[in-house]
């Protein structure tokens, strides 16, 4: 006996609850039907004075919200395109910030260039040599340059050791000479290679041999003691 009733339960469940939801929806259906009634009703008592000035004030609102949502799309325009510009103006820094960086050497590099062996068992290399070296790899574009690991900073500076051979930032470097630089490979060996140039002094020296070698892949450090720069300062009008 308990089957059936459970089974008679389910069966009349689904048409209870359609009635239900058709009596709302009856309900809803009447309430709509009965403002729009109301509002005919309203409409029909008002004189036709009092309709066109309605009707106007109804066109004089529409044209409101349709300028205020021209307003609002040239906003958004206007949002859209300073965010893009902003995010453009900030990337542009990042790239000036980095290149500036690499270029005071504070920050360790790698890329393609190339890499100049100097052989000098006589010690016949001067400082000036390898300005001269140093200073040909930058005019051929050269961003980064170390010579026997040391990175070449716009401050450093060569000079000769107390007791011979060359420094470079008060360190002391011995041959064979390593020069690296980061760059266009062809465009820095072709500056290399210019007649009368620093690889055609360095191979006229006793005992000296230079060979420069193309390289996919250069690595660079940053600056052992990067420099401490001031920036200067508007004086106040009071002082």
């Amino acid at each position: 006996m308990t089957a059936p009733i459970a089974a008679r339960r389910g069966v009349t469940g689904g048409p209870v609850l359609v009635v239900v939801v058709t009596a709302i929806v009856g309900f809803l259906l009447v309430s709509q039907f009965r403002n729009d009634e109301r509002l005919s009703q309203r409409l029909e008592a008002e004189s036709e004075e009092d309709l066109a000035r309605i009707l106007a004030n109804l066109n004089t609102e529409a044209d409101s919200l349709r300028d205020e949502i021209g307003t609002l799309r040239v906003q958004l325009a206007d949002l859209e395109a300073s965010s893009r510009n902003d995010a453009a103006a900030a990337t542009a820094g990042e790239e000036q910030l980095h290149a500036l960086q690499v270029l005071a050497g504070t920050v360790p590099v790698t890329g393609p260039g190339v890499v100049v062996d100097v052989a000098d068992p006589r010690a016949s290399v001067t400082y000036d040599i390898l300005i001269d070296l140093v200073q040909e790899l930058r005019d051929a574009g050269a961003e980064a340059v170390a010579v026997n690991g040391h990175r070449v900073g716009v401050a450093s500076a060569f000079a000769e050791g107390r007791s011979g051979g060359v420094t470079l930032d008060g360190v002391v470097l011995e041959a064979p000479f390593k020069v690296l630089a980061i760059g266009q490979p062809a465009t820095l060996e072709g500056g290399l290679k210019i007649p009368g140039g620093a690889l055609d002094t360095l191979s006229a020296l006793a005992g000296v041999t230079a060979q420069v070698q193309r390289s996919p892949k250069v690595d660079i450090p940053a600056l052992a003691s990067p420099p401490t720069l001031r920036a200067a300062r508007p004086v106040g009008s009071g002082s």
